[in-house]
């Protein structure tokens, strides 16, 4: 049953990120419309981060425009940044796999703990769902974050505890 859940959820991801070549993602208009950020479609894995703080230029301006809540920000960013270095980690270095997901891990529970979705703020889940759906928006990114969590099969890691945000 898990098995057939992620392959499911792979398929989606895939015909997400429009299913051609990546070429032809540099042709495609940038998607603009209420709600939806523009976001990099270049080839790179890495994409544009013109001030190299490891969060695309993109996410950090969706971050920055839709998150008025400095703790939720940083939260985010802490998160993305985290989410951009698992697709760059070699897939076959299982400590170079396991420190990402450690940092991840760190974000994620950071963000559980910035976002409260009983006093109104978005759902902790959504919000990161978000970061990491706009950071593998393409087809080459996508792959990348696969091999990555199909690198952490078979292994297990502790929760984070107390205050994880940096």
């Amino acid at each position: 049953m898990k098995k057939m859940f992620i392959t499911l959820v792979m398929a989606l991801a895939f015909v997400g990120c429009g299913g051609g070549d990546s070429s032809s993602n540099k042709e495609q208009p940038a998607e603009k419309s209420e709600g939806i950020p523009e976001l990099d479609r270049t080839d790179s894995i890495v994409g544009i981060d013109e001030n190299a703080n490891g969060v695309r230029d993109d996410i950090e301006a969706y971050i920055n425009k839709n998150y008025s809540d400095e703790g939720q920000r940083k939260a985010l960013f802490q998160y993305a940044k985290a989410t951009q270095a698992t697709l760059l980690v070699n897939a076959s270095d299982i400590i170079a796999v396991k420190n990402a997901n450690g940092q991840r891990s760190r974000g994620l529970h950071c963000i559980s703990l910035k976002f409260n979705a009983e006093k109104g703020d978005e759902n902790p889940g959504i919000a990161w769902e978000k970061i990491r759906s706009m950071t593998t928006n393409t087809k080459t990114r996508l792959k990348a974050y696969l091999n990555f969590s199909k690198a952490l099969e078979g292994t297990s890691w502790a929760l984070p505890k107390g205050d994880t945000c940096e």
